[in-house]
């Protein structure tokens, strides 16, 4: 377990042991009020993971420490599955020891507030009418972390599908239906134990993330499309006003002039480095700093994977150099990056005046909380 990541919780550090990383929100499952214009019906409260069938079976039961999938239960009081019958049948995959997070919440509310009040996607309803009302119920919650019961909701053996669900009658369950934007949104589940205990029995963290594209920083709407940056150039003594494109490419020479080597790969082929912003082009421009959206201090040279993973916030710098790396992404991918997680290498990254911008991105572009991982 050496080359586990770990995480700090409630001032308690954790190992992530496994991850799922990719459960999309479908439409079928997100809370009536949020559903697309384009489905109807009133959605279901149990949430797919995939076939219990052959090796991506395996692959949720050994995830989820629970291999009777498809166990036959019903509630002829409630007229479908339910806690109490899964308690019956033995269906309850992990009881109160699941979790999602307050904090956590807050963010992705954050995230998506931008889709809530300028919707790109097509809603039945006025989504942003329901906003400050689910805000203020995330901000009344008594505790950071929210723990519940999950149990198996799937498809019987009888049938044929082989379809895996899961689902949870406690409140919190209910809540998180209504936050979240179907298509848009994802559900992560990190599987924890403590550092200082091994051996114990895994808590499951669930959280609910928003597409990069979608996040307010850099929603389509939250960017004016005709808006271009100008600069001022001497040329032949005369003031002209540059375009946008020509300060771009002023912009990326300087990066590069002054950092002209990815510190990940060693690439030094300008053809093959881009000119990464730390504080997003977006928000300076949003911001009138159209001065920090040129300055070359504000720019990574990075390899173009790399520049994805700090662009959307996978990975991020302290002041000094030394690389974050998140908990967005399995350790089979950290291991195909040929990036150790747990390392924080100084990375050369010339981190010297640039301590402004690095903030900004940890607080801001940074997918995880950084207190959590430093």
């Amino acid at each position: 377990m050496e080359n586990l990541q770990k995480i700090k919780i409630e001032g308690i550090e954790y190992l992530i042991i496994d991850s799922i990383q990719d459960f999309r929100a479908e439409d079928s499952f997100i809370h009536r009020k949020n559903k697309l214009a384009q489905f109807r019906g009133n959605g279901e409260s149990k949430k797919h993971v995939g076939t219990y069938a052959g090796e991506k079976g395996d692959r949720i039961s050994n995830f989820f420490n629970y291999s009777n999938w498809g166990l036959e239960h019903y509630d002829l009081n409630k007229k479908r599955k339910s806690i109490n019958s899964a308690k019956e049948k033995g269906a309850i995959i992990s009881e109160n020891r699941c979790f999602f997070s307050k904090s956590n919440f807050q963010k992705y509310l954050n995230d998506a507030k931008t889709e809530y009040f300028s919707q790109e996607q097509q809603y039945h309803n006025n989504i942003s009418e329901f906003y400050n009302e689910r805000f203020e119920k995330v901000n009344s919650l008594e505790t950071n972390l929210l723990f519940f019961s999950i149990y198996d909701a799937s498809d019987n053996l009888s049938q044929s599908q082989n379809r895996g669900y899961v689902r949870s009658d406690d409140s919190i369950w209910k809540l998180w239906r209504e936050l979240i934007l179907p298509s848009i949104s994802y559900l992560s589940i990190l599987k924890l134990v403590p550092t200082d205990n091994k051996n114990a029995e895994p808590l499951f963290y669930f959280r609910i993330l928003l597409d990069y594209q979608f996040r307010s920083f850099v929603h389509p709407k939250s960017l004016n499309t005709e808006q271009e940056l100008e600069i001022e150039e001497m040329e032949t003594g005369v003031i002209i006003k540059s375009s946008h494109r020509k300060g771009s490419i002023k912009y990326r020479k300087e990066v590069i002039n002054y950092m002209p080597q990815c510190p990940f790969t060693k690439i030094t082929d300008e053809r093959l480095l881009i000119a990464s912003h730390i504080k997003p082009y977006s928000i300076c421009i949003k911001n009138n700093e159209n001065d920090q959206a040129l300055d070359y201090l504000n720019g990574l040279a990075l390899s173009p994977t790399y520049d994805k993973l700090f662009d959307q916030g996978y990975i991020t710098f302290t002041d000094n150099g030394e690389l974050i790396c998140g908990t967005q992404l399995s350790s089979y991918t950290w291991e195909k990056l040929s990036i150790n997680p747990n390392a924080k290498n100084r990375m050369r990254i010339f981190p010297e005046d640039r301590e402004k911008y690095l903030d900004y991105h940890r607080n801001n572009v940074f997918q995880d909380d950084i207190n959590d991982l430093i």
